[in-house]
């Protein structure tokens, strides 16, 4: 099945064609249930001490060979810096 995910425990999806995910254990379990989304919005605070990099550094250690597109919506640049560079490190590790 092909699907996207947004990621994001304040805000909601732009539209219908998304399944939201509010924290990383429940975008860890879409995932193992739809397999790797071909596209994933991330915002990076998802409440308390949960961020995006927990689920993204989950995904990439059970999925490293599935590729997804990505878009970052948060407002925490230094937490868009993070999920950036963790992804484009693993895409480039993948060479």
């Amino acid at each position: 099945m092909s699907y996207k995910m947004f990621l994001d425990d304040v805000r909601y999806p732009p539209d219908a064609s998304w399944i939201l995910a509010k924290n990383s254990e429940e975008a860890a379990e879409i995932v193992e249930i739809l397999g790797v989304p071909k596209f994933i919005s991330f915002d990076h605070d998802l409440g308390g001490n949960d961020t995006a990099m927990v689920f993204l550094k989950w995904l990439i250690s059970n999925y490293h060979d599935r590729d997804f597109e990505y878009a970052i919506h948060s407002a925490n640049p230094i937490g868009s810096k993070n999920i950036e560079s963790y992804i484009e490190s693993w895409k480039k590790s993948k060479l």
